[in-house]
């Protein structure tokens, strides 16, 4: 990255963070709003007009400070209904292109967090404001790996079936990490099912529960594939030094896909978002 890179990175995330820093004050003066019946209605309404709000202008940060670049076809999802939106993982940069493509216009996008976010300014009322479903990836004492993974079920069920009494888009990664090199390899040497050069096997858990939460809802699948142009941190993605990203993007009824069937549906998407990917690298 050139000097001007990194300075436009910094002061973008500077930016990006004061917008954030300010939108949660108005947040944390309305919460108390959400714990009253007759005023929670009305502050979900006010929570999903600060968050688009927030979105709009990180994306005017992004493009006209940062000159970041991504392109994507216009998607328009129904706000009042319940909407899974899966996705590749590749950077930070990805929650921004998500909420982007998603938030600007329709839902609002909710994620998978970790509990220790809880603990992080900024982040722990975000998380609360918009009951963000909260996963422990420490185990309890007396709790053994396999009850933690119940756990995580049952909180991601729990949050996919709050969004039929308060629509929005729930994001999975369904990979469940970030993609690298080293953790691909690592998948092969495990012997990890499907070989993959630009993705991670996917996990079907979360999806599962989500689609059994929600069925048999009238919301969309919306499956999401970010191509960066070579690999890139999200830093050099705030400096406008990782290339244009393109998002492409299918959708596909909740209804359609049985529980049963997950880990097919899933691994076929998979199959062809690999394909896709590896088409844009030749």
């Amino acid at each position: 990255m050139t000097a001007p890179q990194h300075l436009r990175a910094a002061i973008c995330l500077a930016a990006i963070t004061l917008n954030l820093a300010f939108w949660v004050l108005v947040l944390l003066v309305l919460l108390p709003a959400k714990a009253a019946p007759r005023t929670r209605p009305w502050f979900r309404r006010a929570a999903a007009g600060i968050y688009r709000a927030a979105v709009r202008v990180d994306n005017v940060l992004l493009r006209r400070v940062s000159r970041a670049s991504w392109r994507v076809r216009r998607l328009n999802l129904d706000p009042a209904r319940p909407h899974i939106v899966l996705s590749n993982h590749r950077s930070w940069a990805d929650i921004f292109l998500v909420q982007s493509l998603i938030a600007t216009r329709g839902p609002i996008v909710t994620f998978l967090c970790k509990r220790e976010l809880l603990y992080v300014p900024i982040f722990g009322p975000i998380i609360l404001a918009f009951d963000f479903p909260v996963l422990r990836r420490r185990p309890r004492q007396g709790v053994d790996r396999a009850g933690r993974r119940d756990d995580d079920r049952r909180r991601v069920a729990d949050a996919a079936a709050a969004l039929l009494e308060s629509p929005a888009a729930i994001l999975s990664f369904a990979e469940g990490t970030r993609f690298t090199v080293g953790k691909r390899d690592a998948n092969r040497r495990d012997g990890a099912e499907g070989h993959y050069r630009h993705l991670l096997p996917p996990r079907a858990g979360g999806l599962a529960a989500m689609i059994e939460a929600l069925a048999p809802g009238d919301g969309s699948i919306v499956d999401l594939t970010l191509a960066y142009p070579r690999p890139s941190t999200f830093w050099e993605f705030l400096g406008g030094a990782a290339g244009s990203v393109e998002v492409a993007w299918e959708t596909s009824p909740i209804a359609a896909v049985k529980p049963d069937d997950v880990t097919s549906w899933l691994n076929d998407r998979w199959r062809r978002k690999e394909e896709s990917l590896e088409s844009r690298s030749l």
